[in-house]
């Protein structure tokens, strides 16, 4: 545990920083900010964001928040009322100020989530504050402003976000321009609302791409060369009574309705080329290659040449077993096996039908076909070296023994 020390002198290095700290230049040149009041301070727990230090009011020693903050060794410092005034620069008591590093990743990030919100030139740091909280809890935690003097650590900022704002991380850009020119680099559809859209927000077309929502100032909205150089305007549908909307309330309709779009059309995308889809459209690729192949040279078809030369290798199968080896449904199983007994290539080996065998003519086909087959294969892996083709071997093995553990599954 770590123990409670006592500042009296309003020199100490660590008050004087902390008083720096109530200005947004301070907060920029230290990467650091000032945490005012428990409730603050436990929001920064919970978002992991680096306490260096506290200083709190003898007279809130019994705070609960004291007890966590020992236990994670974070020093505590008793110092005056005078002085907590001081460094939060009020003329009431914040009884527990603190010390926060701010990490490098929420300040100059490397990455971006698939979702972003634009702030161009919102003002309000009420407003902000709750753009951030309302996009947190669509699970979005980056924001891109216009305003490169854009500072998330603000005390109404970190108040109206309900300290959402510890997690969010900040692109800023010096103009509106830049930051969509930067954003369309990086593959993101800009996304701006206007009164004059064409589209209506719930209906818009968009791609399975990254989306950036652009919301405007609080007067004057989204700048002209912002729209301009959107991808998609739109509007919210509105009462012919209402002119328009706060910007905090604006954001959280775009945000339900966009995200719910952005996620149900990439998850239409993600249908369309998943690998299990990828992995059937090749299976069925593959069998009319060698079935256009086989069928030149004789009366088989390319399923029933597969299935011909796994019998002759196992020498014989139950009608389950050529279900599995050829993808065949039940349905259509007697539609393959019926004309390899009629030209004699199979047989049943009894009369309740279950077990298959070869015959000697399947067994002298396929001797003929095996060039045939073996031309086919070297066509579909044309440009596999032979490394490659023995990788692909392996890694269609692990997918066949991870499909059969997940079917042997209860």
């Amino acid at each position: 545990m770590t123990q409670t020390g006592q500042i009296t002198s309003i020199k100490d290095p660590r008050i004087a920083e902390a008083r720096e700290l109530t200005a947004a230049s301070a907060r920029a040149s230290l990467h650091k900010c000032l945490l005012e009041g428990s409730e603050s301070i436990g929001w920064a727990l919970a978002s992991h964001l680096p306490i260096e230090h506290i200083f709190y009011s003898v007279s809130h020693e019994q705070n609960p928040i004291l007890t966590q903050l020992h236990h994670q060794r974070i020093p505590c410092y008793i110092v005056s009322d005078g002085i907590l005034k001081k460094i939060s620069d009020t003329w009431y008591l914040v009884p527990f100020l603190a010390v926060a590093r701010i990490p490098h990743e929420l300040i100059n990030p490397d990455t971006m989530g698939d979702f972003v919100v634009v702030l161009d030139r919102v003002q309000d740091h009420g407003n902000i504050g709750t753009i951030i909280r309302t996009a947190s809890a669509f699970g979005i935690r980056d924001i891109v402003s216009t305003t490169p003097t854009l500072d998330l650590f603000y005390k109404k900022i970190v108040s109206a976000s309900r300290g959402r704002a510890f997690e969010t991380r900040v692109q800023r850009y010096s103009s509106g321009s830049a930051a969509i020119a930067a954003l369309k680099e990086r593959g993101y559809q800009v996304i701006a609302t206007s009164p004059y859209a064409r589209d209506i927000q719930a209906m818009a077309p968009l791609q399975a791409r990254p989306v950036a929502l652009v919301v405007g100032n609080e007067t004057e909205g989204i700048a002209d060369d912002i729209v301009r150089n959107a991808d998609i305007v739109v509007q919210i549908p509105m009462s012919g009574q209402v002119e328009s909307l706060n910007v905090g309330v604006a954001t959280g309709i775009s945000l339900y309705e966009l995200k719910f779009r952005m996620v149900l059309t990439m998850l239409i995308n993600y249908i369309r080329s998943n690998t299990g889809r990828a992995v059937n459209v090749t299976g069925k690729l593959i069998l009319q290659a060698f079935d256009s192949q086989i069928r030149k040279v004789s009366d088989l078809s390319g399923q029933q040449a597969i299935l011909l030369m796994i019998l002759v290798c196992d020498q014989q199968m139950t009608r389950e077993q050529a279900m599995r080896d050829t993808g065949a449904l039940e349905t259509e199983l007697d539609d393959l096996l019926t004309p390899l007994i009629e030209k004699g290539y199979i047989r049943y080996t009894d009369d309740e039908q279950k077990t298959i065998i070869p015959t000697e003519t399947s067994e002298r086909t396929l001797a003929q076909l095996w060039s045939v087959v073996e031309r086919a294969e070297q066509n579909i892996l044309t440009g596999f070296s032979e490394q490659e083709k023995e990788q692909l071997r392996v890694f269609l093995q692990r997918i066949q023994e991870n499909c059969t553990k997940i079917i042997a599954e209860p």
